[in-house]
């Protein structure tokens, strides 16, 4: 496993210029290559983390790009789970429609309305969360697509890569 070294350097800027702390000791256990990459393929390879968490910590999280969205994600998850409070990200570039990670009641609700319920069974069984986890843009992304069978079969095709 290697440390991608730009999200490091401008964590450790950003700390040296605030004056804060960085958490070096969480890192991502899995590596992939996302760039070019696909949404399913980025979905379907879910960022894992590690590393202790500080409860009651507050936290911002830095990453050289957002795409998705999903990684950023994933790293809230993993400093809420550890007790600590992920209070806001920042990012050196990215795709515009990932500007806001948080997920909008009505695209929830659209989602749901239109897959139904066993593609989120099936989802929360793959990936251990339901799609109220998801960004806007993952959940945006999933609603466009025709139909859950293409979603579940994206995702498998895609885990295999």
């Amino acid at each position: 496993m290697g440390v991608n070294a730009i999200p490091e350097m401008l964590a450790n800027t950003l700390s040296e210029y605030l004056g804060w702390r960085t958490a070096s000791g969480i890192v991502q256990t899995n590596i992939f290559g996302h760039t070019g990459a696909d949404c399913f393929s980025r979905l379907a390879r879910q960022a894992l983390f590690d590393g202790n968490v500080i409860p009651n910590e507050h936290y911002v999280m830095a990453d050289d790009f957002i795409g998705q969205g999903g990684t950023l994600a994933n790293l809230r998850s993993h400093i809420i789970m550890g007790g600590g409070r992920a209070v806001g990200a920042t990012v050196l570039t990215g795709k515009h429609y990932s500007a806001s990670l948080a997920l909008k009641t009505e695209t929830l609700e659209a989602l749901r309305l239109k897959h139904g319920k066993e593609i989120e069974r099936w989802w929360h069984k793959r990936f251990g969360f339901g799609f109220d986890c998801l960004t806007e843009s993952e959940a945006r992304y999933l609603f466009r697509t025709p139909n859950a069978d293409r979603i579940r079969n994206k995702i498998v095709a895609a885990s295999k890569g």
